[in-house]
């Protein structure tokens, strides 16, 4: 399926299974976002984990630049993983194309997978915002 490819260059993802690549492949939502759009903002409830297949994107806390990222890169996994409001603002800085992983399907693969599990949960713990 197609973003098999895509999840397989994910640093989060890249270790499982083909088969269960294409499991969450399948699962995937292609979203297109103009530049300028906010993806995720500060204290909404976490809905998706996204992948961004092209773009860029920035992701801010309070007025502060946390981190820029690209085609490859991840977002959204600290509200999903942790049950909270999300910890950052992301905005599109240019056209972008996500993919995106409902919050069930999500945690359906981390529960399934004590490794993965590990993986992310190291993941947000790098990028909590600091107050």
């Amino acid at each position: 399926p197609e973003g098999v490819a895509l999840l397989a260059g994910v640093p989060l993802f890249a270790p499982l299974a083909r088969p269960l690549l294409e499991s969450l492949a399948d699962k995937l939502t292609r979203i297109e976002v103009p530049a300028g759009t906010e993806v995720v903002r500060v204290g909404e409830t976490g809905d998706r984990f996204y992948v961004i297949e092209s773009g860029r994107l920035d992701a801010t806390y309070d007025g502060r630049g946390l981190s820029s990222m690209g085609a490859g890169e991840c977002f959204g996994e600290i509200a999903l993983l942790h049950d909270v409001p999300r910890t950052a603002t992301v905005t599109a800085e240019e056209d972008s194309v996500l993919q995106a992983l409902d919050r069930e399907d999500f945690l359906a693969a981390m529960s399934g997978d004590s490794e993965l599990l590990g993986r992310a949960e190291s993941l947000a713990a790098r990028r909590i915002p600091t107050v």
